[in-house]
């Protein structure tokens, strides 16, 4: 009797084991745009943003996923609850009242861009309110710019807007330097932009790109907190260096 106690005994805990072992990891699954080079469904590992971004969720505990679609569907959807939070979004107070931030993955520079030969310049930022400025639907510096009284244009994507600025339908184009620069040397429709197109001084704004979680997530500050460590780790112990260098960006 003893010994068939024994057995069960041993054969129970290699079964919880194995249960253990072969557990399903936890998917967080973030919506996101296009937004190359960063991050885009066309680029090797989705982006350098991705790569870091799901390594950090895999050493946190997490499988990461992304699905994209335009920013304001992905910004609405992941506020609901429907997804676990965003690949690379900008802070805001307003933002803040709907997800955790983690830590900053990157960094972006936004700048205004004319048609070259407009001639528009400004030391103040008060200089540019008499001209149409166009920008991303959602974003960060659109909807900043529109709450402080600019005449503001907006589009579902970046390519779209690059066209308006062309075609002279806006005067100003407001966008991540290195998102137009990639989209002219890799967008067919844009390639002959190439010489059309000049930043104006000084830029926009610098701003630091999270992956926050929905406030309607019950573990969601959890989660960052995991990730925020995993990133941490990753920069003492070079990871996060070799990706950028694996992707040009260092």
């Amino acid at each position: 009797m003893k010994r068939g106690l024994t057995v069960l005994f041993f054969i129970t805990m290699i079964t919880l084991g194995a249960g253990n072992l072969f557990a399903e990891t936890e998917t967080i699954t973030l919506a996101t745009l296009n937004w190359q080079p960063f991050y885009g469904e066309d680029l090797p590992e989705k982006g350098f943003f991705a790569a870091i971004s799901r390594e950090a969720f895999k050493r946190a505990g997490y499988e990461m996923k992304i699905e994209f679609m335009p920013w304001k569907r992905a910004l609405e959807m992941a506020k609901k609850g429907k997804y676990d939070g965003l690949l690379g979004a900008y802070h805001s107070e307003e933002r803040a009242q709907e997800f955790y931030f983690t830590d900053p993955v990157s960094q972006n520079e936004e700048v205004f861009f004319q048609k070259k030969g407009k001639g528009i310049a400004y030391s103040n930022i008060e200089d540019l309110k008499q001209y149409k400025i166009g920008g991303l639907r959602g974003a960060a510096p659109l909807i900043e710019l529109n709450e402080k009284g600019f005449n503001v244009e907006e589009t579902n994507d970046d390519l779209m807007s690059m066209k308006k600025l062309n075609a002279g339908r806006i005067d100003l184009l407001v966008i991540g330097k290195q998102q137009l620069y990639y989209n002219i040397a890799n967008v067919e429709d844009l390639k002959g932009f190439k010489d059309e197109f000049e930043a104006i001084e000084p830029p926009f704004k610098s701003f630091d790109l999270f992956c926050p979680i929905t406030r309607k997530k019950a573990d969601g500050e959890e989660i960052v907190k995991k990730f925020n460590a995993a990133l941490q780790e990753m920069k003492a112990d070079g990871t996060y260096d070799d990706i950028l260098k694996r992707f040009g960006q260092k």
